[in-house]
């Protein structure tokens, strides 16, 4: 798909987030917002890594940040698609604040959930 140039007088969604992150009652409703994103769109998921994100109030690109990663790395692994070393798991555990095998059962769902959206 071709990039399209933001226009001159225009923010981008990820400029305005970044200015937002700044001012702390701003993140604070950014946070919150996630959480509730996780609760409404995503509650009948169960655990998976984007709830487990969510509820912890991040962005992909901060969860990125964390791992010193891409985002894109961090939206492959929420859809499930990305294969991930022994490494990858160790941090996102300790960044998200969850033993391995919270996290094997959060993939293992992320992989369920995959499937029965493909069907």
């Amino acid at each position: 798909m071709p990039k399209i140039e933001t226009p001159a007088h225009h923010k981008t969604i990820d400029q305005l987030v970044d200015k937002w992150s700044k001012d702390e009652k701003r993140r604070e409703a950014l946070q919150q917002a996630r959480h509730w994103v996780a609760d409404k769109f995503h509650g009948e998921d169960g655990e998976t890594v984007r709830t487990l994100r969510l509820k912890k109030g991040w962005s992909q690109v901060q969860l990125a940040t964390e791992l010193s990663t891409s985002q894109s790395h961090i939206a492959r692994i929420e859809r499930g698609t990305e294969n991930l070393a022994i490494e990858t798991c160790r941090k996102l555990c300790v960044v998200l604040g969850v033993d391995m095998n919270t996290l094997d059962a959060a993939l293992h769902r992320q992989e369920a959930l995959v499937k029965t959206k493909v069907k």
